[in-house]
């Protein structure tokens, strides 16, 4: 019978559908076998997405993510070699300070030759060089040290001094998501190439404008979004601030309200804004918060209980600076005059910046910085104050007048009344001393003044106790002390007299020297005649210096050649500073090479794992596939026997 063949039909049919159906149990076959002898070839248990889509998603994700560990991997392995070579630059720099310190050690008596003292600062000059050859070395084509600019040598010998051009950020290689390593170290860290920032001590305040942002008010903070609540003694509203961005849009939101039919007027102040009744009629008004908000208080212009009479006035919305802040906006709105001026003054030489032309604070910025002078001008952080910076180690610089008061104003003059005598003379003060008088100033008459500066803190100071002083108010005979108005420096003024007004230390005080009254190496310094008067122009003590390794050794250099004994202790001191900083940069190098050891270890078992989940999700399980092909060739061999026995049969089967 026919039940008897696999897979024919149980019921009788014709010879066409059971040979029909023969050729398609034979295809079905065919096709399994040629699929499962692709899995065993490839080893991939689907070939298309569409053959288990979920699979496929699940698989691409991790080929991605195995992808992306791929290219951390070589991340890690660059950064690795950049921080290798910064590593091996930095001990030879080490090395070379180290050598550097035993001589400023060996030259601190006074046994040395003219010869020998020659011999060491050549000696000197030299570790410069290499100094700034280790600092502009490259690897793969960019500059270990530079910061972000890889293209370009950070550090460039002009004269006695070394310029700094890098920056201070740092390169960041990707770890992982959301993560970075810092791949190099900067001259500044590793050498010491900035000054610290000369911060001004003024607020420059500036006055609001209609486009004010809302998040530079109070200090930075902002306004914190929400609504407030607008009332008069019998009705009141509320006014939706939360997208509100300038204070423009507050203005607006607000005036487009009425209360009790009566319009709204918002007013900015330079440093707050106030609301009033348009009509000018006068009249009764509440504000408040709506709920818990805080909108209405940082907009400084909460009146919460009863009514009280308009306008509100709010309070000092303490806007911050910002580089497109105008000039004209500063300091509550007075803002600084184009044609004001003030000079810098560094490596002897002096810089005018002039504000002609300056529209904002970004202009000023740029204006300072392509004036020829190795500094960095910024805002601070909290976007109060002006500051400066020097770049060039082995010079000192100062900030001064040109004529006017613009340095005063920004707050950043080096040698101003509030400016402490701490820190003049690179931080060594005044030389004054406690057991003594310190200055003597002798007058056009002859007689004497004996100035005792014990205490002072200020330039101020200083000021006082010579103007105040109990022999200094006989008017022919005053001696008026002052700051400069060109540059820097006090200066000592008396009418013409018999003699010329004279200045010198007295016994064991060399404050003369300290204030710049007397030149260093001097006993005395003489006015000399100025229209009426008897003047004696003071040298400007006041200069910053890049505290680093490249201003010890220019500074140790000139000691050495000078045969200035004294300052050895200062300068091995610095010495020992400069190579606990180079000393820390290489501890940084050496802790960031272990974390990349570490992440490379974390990365390459991650991909590991990610390999395994892409071989769960798609490759074939080989065994089960040699077993079903086993079966379906078995399958297939018994469809075509049944084939041939089918073509075979005669009308004895279907009786």
């Amino acid at each position: 019978m026919s039940s008897s063949f696999y897979p024919t039909s149980t019921n009788r049919v014709s010879n066409q559908q059971t040979i029909t159906r023969l050729l398609s149990q034979v295809n079905t076959d065919e096709n399994s076998i040629q699929k499962l002898q692709t899995q065993l070839s490839t080893g991939r248990r689907i070939e298309r997405p569409s053959e288990d889509p979920s699979a496929a998603i699940r698989a691409l994700a991790a080929q991605r993510a195995y992808d992306f560990k791929t290219q951390i991997a070589t991340n890690l392995k660059a950064a690795d070699t950049i921080l290798g070579a910064s590593e091996s630059a930095l001990s030879q720099a080490q090395s070379i300070l180290n050598e550097m310190r035993g001589l400023a050690v060996g030259s601190s008596g006074n046994l040395l030759s003219d010869q020998e003292r020659t011999a060491n600062a050549d000696l000197i000059q030299n570790a410069i060089e290499q100094l700034v050859a280790l600092g502009n070395s490259k690897f793969r084509d960019q500059y270990l040290f530079s910061g972000s600019n890889v293209n370009a040598p950070p550090l460039q010998v002009i004269g006695n001094a070394v310029r700094f051009s890098g920056t201070d950020k740092q390169l960041e290689t990707i770890t992982d998501y959301g993560a970075t390593i810092s791949s190099n170290v900067t001259a500044d860290e590793t050498f010491g190439t900035r000054s610290d920032q000369i911060v001004s001590t003024i607020d420059l305040n500036p006055s609001l404008l209609p486009s004010t942002p809302l998040k530079d008010l109070n200090y930075g903070v902002g306004v914190r979004g929400g609504s407030i609540t607008l009332g008069s003694a019998s009705s009141s509203i509320q006014v939706d601030l939360s997208r509100a961005y300038t204070l423009q849009d507050v203005v607006d939101a607000v005036q487009s309200k009425q209360i009790d039919g009566r319009d709204l007027r918002v007013t900015i102040n330079t440093s707050g804004i106030s609301i009033d009744y348009a009509d000018g009629l006068g009249g009764l008004l509440r504000v408040d918060e709506v709920g818990s908000g805080l909108t209405a208080s940082d907009l400084g212009i909460r009146a919460p209980g009863s009514p009280s009479p308009v306008p509100i006035i709010g309070n000092d919305l303490n806007l911050i600076a910002n580089n497109q802040t105008r000039l004209s906006q500063l300091f509550g709105g007075l803002g600084i005059s184009s044609g004001s001026t003030f000079q810098l003054i560094q490596n002897n030489q002096s810089y005018v910046i002039g504000t002609t032309g300056l529209t904002t604070i970004e202009d000023l910025i740029n204006r300072i910085e392509a004036s020829g002078a190795r500094v960095q001008a910024s805002l601070d952080s909290s976007g109060r104050y002006f500051s400066l910076q020097s770049t060039e180690s082995g010079t000192t610089l100062s900030i001064g007048e040109s004529g006017g008061n613009l340095a005063t104003r920004l707050g950043i003059r080096t040698f101003d009344l509030t400016t402490p005598v701490s820190r003049l003379n690179s931080g060594q003060g005044i030389y004054s001393s406690d057991i003594s008088q310190d200055l003597v100033i002798k007058r056009t008459d002859g007689t004497t003044m004996n100035i005792n500066l014990d205490g002072v803190q200020t330039v101020s100071d200083v000021l006082s106790r010579i103007n105040n002083h109990v022999a200094n108010f006989v008017p022919s005979l005053r001696v008026v002390a002052s700051l400069s108005t060109n540059g820097n420096g006090i200066v000592l003024t008396a009418p013409s007299g018999a003699n010329p007004i004279e200045v010198t230390s007295a016994g064991g005080s060399q404050s003369a020297w300290g204030l710049g009254l007397v030149p260093l190496g001097q006993s005395t310094k003489t006015g000399s005649t100025v229209g009426a008067n008897n003047v004696i122009n003071g040298l400007d003590v006041s200069g910053i210096e890049v505290e680093g390794t490249f201003t010890t050794l220019t500074r140790l250099q000139d000691a050495i050649r000078q045969g200035d004994t004294s300052s050895m202790e200062h300068l091995v001191q610095s010495l020992d500073a400069d190579i606990q900083r180079l000393s820390m940069s290489r501890s940084v190098v050496g802790t960031r090479q272990q974390n990349i050891v570490e992440l490379q270890t974390r990365t390459e078992d991650q991909q590991t794992q990610l390999k395994a989940v892409e071989s769960d999700e798609i490759d074939a399980d080989l065994a089960a596939v040699i077993s079903n092909l086993t079966a379906r060739q078995a399958a297939l061999q018994a469809s075509l026997q049944i084939m041939g026995m089918s073509s075979q049969m005669s009308l004895f089967n279907y009786l």
